[in-house]
């Protein structure tokens, strides 16, 4: 029987690939299309716009030499134009495609599952190529196969080059504005500053140098005309101002580039096209500048302009974004907090993926609204603009045709910083630099005294949106509000497309967003020196700062009393903004919509943050949240400079309201990758894993190809320890002991432990402000009785306040300061003794240097600010049964279960959550089981645990879960080897060991 060869067959699978990018030119068993030996006959040639040629190698299974035959084509060079091939693609064509009938070929092409892999060659490494999984195939449709294919297509070495030219370019201008400002012009350099909202610095030079680069670099590619919408077959813009080339405008100024002739250029841009967001803070930047400076200035970045125009960057798709993106990442250079390039890719993959929308259908896709408002550097409105645009060209349409519909109405930015809104705007353009464009939904926003401008005592930004359908918006240094001509209106005037920002509740289809994690009150106040940080940004002075808190109160007191008191509020002050954020997101979202943020990972676990988990239990489904298992502060971010742990938060809102939600049946799946991805294609691939799985697929592994990637386990909203974890088997544990009941590796089935909550056995104990808060209440007197003083041989209110590790080895710990009265408060002081107990619940437990989440005093203590006291009902024995059982290798599962795990090697639980700690059901204890957790007690009291991440092989916990488990609770031995492997896999989880050298090797 016939069957169809490899060549034949890759005539149609070109063809296919060819109907899956408008742009892409797709060569079938071209000869000689390789200039390095016309013998090379490469499969399948891909040319990408702008970016390096791919070559496709197909083999049908087993596929023994295909991987070969593509590494064999990286480093050629292929066509007239001399691109090197630094990708290709090996790919395992299944035997069920060799058919007799080449006609269904298409057909089945469509429906197959293929495997493959990549091979890259890297400018300046070694010979040996990077192959991508390391080991093993990934699968995927041939849409998979396409996107993996345009990921790999963007020519690394072109955007390294573009980058090259930018950098060297902006730290060139910046030094000689620099040098030259100093010396004759300081004053210009404060204004600079002033307009970018920036400290004055080498950094805020460099931006403001990128931000003129880019502008020249945007000028060039609409100058002329050039791409213009009517060459697409929209409606041309009304643009009776033909954008003179920087050539022509050098030829009527004796060689130079004028500042005169540059603001009056870009000034004709603003009011006849637009393009506020990218030329008008340009032009802010120049304003201040001596024409000598400016001249030398224009002189070198329209050079640097000049250059990237020679390597396509202006008319090269989302070459200038990505270029751009990388060099934001470079935090050294430009000073900007940014979402990184692959976590971005990966938030708006899996939040593209859940939008409703019929991708082949252009009038779709433009209707859809995508917002982040809080934009920043525009990456998560860029990888989602690309995620859909990608969807839209898989179903055979033609991206470019929408770029103008996209930037005047679909994609919604806003910030506070215009030199935010700038990177937005020009990441945005990117996609397409050479398609013009009106005006734009980026905006900048009022933040602080605005009565003169808006009417109101202060702005607070994106978040007076929560609130209304529309706020003005601002230009520039936000002095004004201003029509997209730079014309001042005053407040209740009609106004145009592009003075206010308009975002009608319930209209959003995707709201993604990084937002800021500042947090008003508390330690952060004290820690930082400003009365409420999150607004202190911009020199806000006191008055100012607190007038912008008032004004978010007042907006979350309004969402509080809707719908009768019935609205569920996210935000809370300890949370910070990025909670005020939360509730900004869901009153845009329409029903159906999706929510994608970056969040601190105590949206997990964190009891301020249990307002946001509510609201999403009320009003959300197919919730996902996404973390990373690693060490080092950074690598478990999303985004840089955080220094603390991040989770991405994925949630599909619901059309209706469950009134009586709870966290704990609001069904989730928690994904924990090993790393960070280090790529937009290992990115993208983590997604398509994460989309494809099943509902009824409780918790696995996340693959690509042999390359472990990470895990995934499905739980509830309120089971937020499955977060941020390297291994299922502990997650698996610590769940079962939430039900009461011991599941261990390696043992079959599960063995029932009576196990309760801390709240069932007694009460919590105070909070650190309530025994020595300052702050006073009606009668005049402070919150807290006692102010804190050094120990004496026999106080009157002994407390256990702060941590020593060194001390704190043993299971009885000695206070270490006492409460002195304070004058008024005997009566208080002595309600607080009578709450005194000798049980004391760690709340900040370092588990790389700390031994013990609970320990007794010698004698009845107050606790204090690391060891709050808890009162046990009954049996005094008690007390020292639970402090056994928090102290094994299961109660130290427990309390890092419930912990909060943002800081490495740390879980923290707060007083407040003190009574939801799983402990050992000490009232179901007999006489005679109460008299041996005695005994037990009395032969661990002088022995020394090492820290707890060291549980593995330390010799005094084991022996004590053998006391506990096998001699007073009566469980088989059995138990003890495969506790021994569990207490192993718990030491070497990240959020454990935090990176120490004591940690399993």
């Amino acid at each position: 029987m016939p069957r169809t060869g490899e060549k034949a067959f890759n005539y149609p699978l070109a063809e296919v690939l060819r109907g899956k990018h408008p742009r892409w030119r797709v060569e079938a068993e071209r000869s000689a299309v390789l200039q390095d030996g016309a013998g090379l006959t490469p499969d399948i040639v891909i040319r990408h716009p702008g970016g390096a040629p791919v070559i496709v190698e197909t083999e049908w299974e087993p596929a023994a030499t295909v991987e070969e035959d593509a590494r064999a084509r990286l480093g050629a060079t292929v066509g007239a134009d001399g691109q090197r091939v630094e990708q290709a693609v090996a790919v395992a064509v299944p035997e069920g495609l060799r058919t007799d009938d080449q006609a269904r070929l298409a057909g089945l092409i469509a429906a197959a599952k293929f495997r493959y892999c990549v091979l890259a060659h890297r400018e300046g490494e070694p010979a040996a190529p990077e192959r991508w999984p390391r080991s093993g195939w990934i699968e995927g449709g041939i849409d998979d196969l396409a996107g993996l294919i345009e990921q790999t297509a963007l020519s690394e070495r072109r955007i390294e080059e573009g980058m090259r030219i930018l950098e060297d370019g902006v730290r060139q201008a910046a030094a000689a504005l620099r040098a030259s400002l100093e010396r004759d012009h300081p004053a210009a350099l404060e204004r600079i500053a002033e307009a970018l909202r920036q400290e004055d610095g080498e950094q805020t030079s460099r931006m403001a140098m990128a931000i003129v680069a880019n502008a020249l670099t945007f000028h060039t590619a609409i100058a002329g005309g050039r791409g213009s919408a009517d060459a697409l077959g929209d409606t041309p813009l009304d643009r009776p101002y033909v954008v003179p080339t920087l050539d022509e405008l050098r030829e009527g100024a004796g060689g130079r580039l004028r500042k005169r002739d540059m603001l009056d250029v870009w000034r004709h841009i603003l009011n006849e096209i637009n393009y506020w967001p990218i030329f008008d803070i340009a032009r802010q930047v120049l304003l201040p500048l001596r024409d000598s400076a400016a001249h030398a200035a224009l002189d070198r970045l329209s050079l640097v302009a000049a250059e990237l125009d020679g390597i396509g960057v202006t008319s090269t798709q989302d070459l200038a974004g990505q270029m751009f993106g990388r060099l934001i990442a470079d935090r050294k250079f430009l000073a900007t907090f940014y979402t990184r390039p692959s976590s971005a890719a990966l938030l708006a993959e899996l939040a593209a993926s859940r939008l409703d929308a019929d991708w082949a259908d252009p009038e779709a896709i433009k209707r859809l609204r995508v917002a982040d408002l809080a934009c920043g550097t525009g990456a998560l409105l860029s990888a989602a603009y690309r995620a859909i645009a990608a969807r839209h060209r898989r179903a055979g349409g033609d991206d470019e045709r929408l770029h103008r519909a996209m930037m005047e109405e679909a994609l919604i930015g806003a910030d506070i910083m215009p030199a935010a809104t700038h990177l937005t705007a020009s990441m945005l353009s990117g996609a397409h630099p050479a398609v013009t464009f009106g005006n734009t939904r980026i905006h900048t926003m009022p933040y602080g005294r605005q009565e003169e401008a808006t009417g109101r005592p202060a702005a607070i930004g994106s978040l007076d949106l929560i609130a209304s359908d529309a706020q003005p918006s601002l230009f520039g240094t936000g002095e004004h509000v201003l029509t997209g001509t730079g014309e001042a209106l005053e407040v209740g005037d009609h106004r145009q497309n592009g003075d206010e920002i308009r975002l009608p509740h319930g209209s959003a289809d995707l709201v993604i967003m990084n937002p800021p994690f500042t947090r008003p009150t508390g330690q952060e106040a004290e820690k930082v020196g400003v009365p409420v940080p999150s607004f202190a940004g911009f020199a806000r002075s006191e008055d100012e700062q607190h007038a912008m808190s008032a004004a978010l109160r007042d907006i979350r007191d309004q969402l509080a009393r809707r719908e009768n008191g019935l609205a569920l509020v996210a935000s809370h002050g300890n949370a910070g903004l990025a909670s005020n954020f939360i509730d900004l997101a869901h009153a845009k979202l329409r029903p159906g919509g999706v929510l994608a943020l970056v969040l601190p990972l105590a949206i997990v676990q964190g009891g301020a943050w249990a307002g946001a988990r509510a609201l999403l239990a009320a009003h959300y489904d197919a919730i996902t949240i996404v973390t990373i298992a690693t060490t080092g502060q950074s690598a478990r971010s999303f985004s840089a400079d955080t220094g603390f742990g991040e989770a991405l938060v994925v949630a599909r809102r619901r059309g209706d309201r469950i009134e009586d939600a709870d966290e704990a049946v609001a069904d989730t799946l928690y994904v924990n990758l090993l790393r960070r991805p280090p790529s937009t294609v290992e990115a993208s691939e983590i997604a398509v894993r994460v989309g494809a799985l099943a509902p009824d697929e409780r918790g696995g592994a996340i693959t690509a190809g042999d390359d472990e990637l990470g895990f995934f386990v499905r739980a509830t909203l309120a089971d937020g320890g499955c977060a941020s974890l390297r291994e299922i088997d502990v997650a698996r544990a610590a769940l079962a002991l939430q039900g009461g009941t011991l599941r261990l590796p390696r043992m079959a089935g599960s063995v029932p432990l009576h196990l309760t909550t801390l709240g069932e056995l007694g009460s919590r104990g105070l909070h650190r402000s309530d025994l020595v808060g300052r702050e006073t209440g009606p009668d005049g007197l402070p919150r807290g009785p006692f102010d804190v003083a050094p120990p004496s041989i026999a106080p009157s209110f002994p407390m256990l306040w702060a941590h020593d590790a060194d001390r704190e080895r043993r299971l009885i710990v000695a206070p270490d300061r006492q409460g002195r009265v304070r004058p008024g408060c005997d009566e208080r002081a002595v309600a607080v003794w009578n709450r005194a107990s000798r049980l004391h619940v760690n709340v900040d437990f370092r588990l790389n240097s700390q031994s013990l989440a609970a320990c007794l005093t010698p004698e009845r203590s107050i606790g204090g600010r690391a060891w709050p006291n808890f009162g046990v009902e009954g049996d005094p024995r008690r007390e020292e049964a639970v402090t056994l059982w928090a102290n094994t290798t299961l109660g130290l599962l427990a309390f890092w279960w419930h912990g909060i795990r943002q800081q490495q090697g740390r879980a923290t639980v707060s007083v407040s959550r003190h009574p939801e700690l799983p402990a050992l059901d000490v009232r179901a204890l007999s006489e005679a089981q109460l008299g041996d957790a005695a005994a037990i007690f009395e032969a661990f009291a002088d022995r020394e645990f090492l820290p707890a991440n060291e549980a593995y092989h330390d010799p005094t916990r084991q022996a004590l879960d053998r006391a506990v488990l096998v001699e007073l609770l009566g469980l088989p031995e059995a138990v003890l080897e495969p506790l021994e492997a569990l207490r192993r896999q718990w030491c070497a989880e990240p959020t454990v060991h935090g990176g120490k050298s004591t940690r399993p090797s």
